[in-house]
């Protein structure tokens, strides 16, 4: 149906922004394909989080299957949490079903990808992949011919603090975004291959920290827009007639002003008790009077640039990270959690409930799991904004209502999404602020629920609009242009709404189960914990947790 794909990823692209810019004449290669091909919001996960997002998108399925429900899983018999990567997807992914039937990929920055899978081409990993890392591509040699086209290139853009120039840090993101332009052109050139992707970071980070510079100039949201409308055309010119191009995001953006922390309040509404030790109580105490990490955030970003500089930390929040620090605040090691009933561990929206027998210092006991649930559930609907009089969430899920699959035993107990997602539900935070809610000091923008899709080839209807699309829904889409048989396994359906009447057929046939083509689950166990304590450092450094 078509002979390849490429396929680019503008991480938290917003579909506001660019219809008002391509209407500006400002994004003209989004334009055009908007008026050759199909376009529409595409829905994300629930919670719209980068890690649980692109898992579905690499499998089709929802985090229930593939068991990444968001940056974070907790430490296996331990309350301390530790990022998701790619060893922790266990459906399998697009480019392994892609290799199965011969087809040939290569991937640059993709989120979610790293350690690197073996795949039959090439793999560049994307965020949270570190210079500390064993393994930076596949081939594991492959990234000094990546050093060779871009000597200083980067996995992900450098995290954004206070202590640095704007102009000078969107500058050098713009510097990124050309480079890898230049990868992506040069690798598309050598290489053979039927699906090639390239993901750009930036446009989510210039979001996350200068979303109030919306509307004013310098416009740094809109140059970041403007160069990677630039390289789709630069890579649209490495295109065919029968190819096929793709261009999505993982969740949208939009205004930040207050923080939930899920922590805290739980704390503060019984649910979560600490120590009675000295050391516990004594910081207890400081915490009540304001001695927070959120406190000290201000100062931290201002000093961290000429401490990166003299090489003494590596992200952006690192001194958060310090032990010193886990001494002078308290964290999940001040918990007394034989009796604590509920903690969160991830951002936007996770509560877990802390249940005898399936935790590991469980206290609840499981008849009685639903009443505790529906308890914080009830509080949770009736929590106000102080800074607004508003409900928080109206709206609230069991763990149970979203994810289903063999992995949804380790889903949430609860999920939820603020109504104004102007509120962002913090937990990986743990006990940042001694307030329920606080305004955001470092970052002004977040996600939404709906990014973009945009697609555009020999099969695509033209100037179209599509409705109702989900992330999970591009897998299957890739493998029926393709011309490939699809799993029965994916949540995702093709969308067929943007194909060409006389290039569909039914689909209903076109199954087979992973067992008939042999993809049982790839169980890799060579990533070292540094590299998971570096993950958490980048994680820092990207404002996800302290």
């Amino acid at each position: 149906m078509t002979d390849r794909i490429l396929t680019v990823g503008i991480d938290g692209a917003e579909m506001s922004l660019i219809k008002k810019w391509i209407e500006e004449g400002k994004l003209p290669n989004l334009k055009k394909i908007m008026k050759n091909g199909a376009h529409g919001p595409l829905r994300s996960t629930i919670p719209p989080i980068t890690g649980a997002a692109w898992s579905s998108f690499q499998t089709g399925t929802n985090p229930g299957k593939h068991g990444a429900f968001n940056w974070f899983k907790r430490s296996e018999g331990e309350y301390n949490a530790e990022p998701v990567t790619a060893l922790d997807i266990k459906e399998p992914t697009l480019w392994r079903i892609l290799n199965k039937y011969k087809k040939k990929v290569g991937l640059i920055g993709v989120p979610v990808t790293t350690p690197p899978e073996p795949v039959e081409n090439f793999m560049i990993p994307g965020l949270l992949t570190t210079k500390n890392a064993r393994v930076q591509s596949y081939p594991e040699d492959f990234i000094d011919h990546v050093k060779e086209i871009v000597p200083d290139f980067k996995f992900s853009p450098k995290e954004w603090t206070r202590g640095y120039s704007v102009d000078g840090w969107v500058e050098e993101m713009v510097q990124d975004i050309e480079k890898k332009t230049k990868l992506t052109k040069r690798l598309m050139a050598e290489k053979d291959w039927q699906f090639f992707m390239v993901h750009f970071m930036e446009s989510d980070q210039v979001q996350h920290y200068l979303w109030h510079e919306l509307g004013n100039s310098p416009h740094h949201i809109l140059k970041i827009y403007e160069a990677i409308d630039w390289a789709i055309g630069e890579l649209k010119e490495f295109l065919d007639e029968d190819d096929t191009l793709f261009v999505m995001s993982d969740h949208g953006f939009g205004e930040l002003k207050y923080n939930f922390h899920i922590d805290t309040w739980l704390l503060n509404e019984g649910y979560i008790n600490l120590k009675k030790n000295f050391i516990t109580q004594f910081k207890k105490l400081f915490f009540r009077l304001g001695f927070t990490k959120e406190a000290l955030l201000p100062i931290g970003e201002y000093i961290y640039p000429p401490l990166r500089k003299l090489g003494l930390v590596e992200t952006a929040v690192d001194l958060a990270s310090n032990p010193m620090l886990d001494w002078l605040f308290i964290s999940s090691n001040n918990v007394n959690w034989k009796k604590s009933m509920a903690y969160s561990h991830s951002e936007i929206g996770h509560i877990f409930l802390n249940i005898k027998g399936r935790d590991p210092e469980g206290v609840i006991e499981k008849e009685d799991a639903e009443q505790v649930r529906a308890e914080i559930i009830k509080k949770l609907k009736q929590f106000e904004n102080p800074f607004t009089g508003e409900k928080v969430v109206t709206e609230v899920y069991k763990g149970e209502e979203i994810y289903h699959g063999k992995m949804a035993k380790n889903a949430p107990d609860i999920v939820f999404v603020p109504d104004d997602m102007s509120v962002l539900g913090k937990g990986a935070y743990q006990f940042l602020s001694n307030k329920n809610i606080s305004k955001s000091q470092n970052q002004t923008g977040h996600h939404r629920m709906n990014g973009i899709f945009f697609a555009e080839g020999p099969n695509i209807n033209e100037n179209s609009t599509l409705e109702g699309a989900h992330i999970m829904d591009i897998a299957p889409t890739v493998l029926y242009l393709l011309d490939l048989p699809l799993l029965d396994s994916m949540d995702g359906k093709v969308l067929s709404d943007i194909i060409k009447e006389e290039f569909k057929e039914e689909t209903d046939k076109l199954y087979v189960s992973k067992s008939d083509i042999g993809l049982e689950q790839d169980i890799r166990k060579d990533l070292f914990k540094k590299d998971i304590d570096d993950k958490k450092e980048r994680l820092k450094g990207l404002g996800y947790v302290s």
